[in-house]
């Protein structure tokens, strides 16, 4: 979990939120409001996908118009199980992190993957080839893809 969090406020536009991605070199930015409020996500990918398809101007458009409107977050207190589980389902690769109801971190899928990899080097799971195995879609990519 990353605890250094990088954040905006909604009203900072798609371009800024890049060159801040850019400069802290991460995929995301937590979108805030006064007090630390969390209001949404902004992606990479949502930054890509809807400047791209929409063909908007990044100056001119707001973090607060295309960030996914309150993530899934996860409780300070899950375990990597948990945590796996629920960004599985919920096909996110990464959710904000909170602690009674307080930001306080970010989580992503190859935090998780970093945790389990001891796991998964001393299993007989990890040496099976990937085409003996029975994943959900999705899984073998959040769990193999960075390892």
């Amino acid at each position: 979990m990353h605890r250094e969090l990088v954040t905006i406020l909604p009203s900072s536009s798609v371009h800024e939120a890049a060159l801040k991605m850019k400069e802290q070199g991460v995929g995301s930015v937590l979108v805030v409001e006064e007090g630390w409020k969390l209001r949404g996500i902004l992606t990479d990918r949502d930054i890509s996908m809807t400047l791209a398809a929409d063909s908007k101007d990044p100056k001119t458009t707001y973090a607060g118009d295309i960030m996914t409107i309150d993530p899934i977050t996860i409780n300070a207190d899950a375990d990597i199980d948990s945590a796996l589980r629920i960004m599985n389902r919920a096909n996110i690769r990464r959710s904000p992190v909170t602690e009674n109801g307080k930001l306080v971190g970010l989580l992503s899928s190859t935090d998780v993957a970093a945790e389990i990899k001891e796991e998964l080097i001393t299993s007989s799971a990890s040496r099976r080839p990937l085409q003996n195995t029975d994943f959900k879609q999705g899984q073998s990519l959040v769990i193999c893809q960075y390892v």
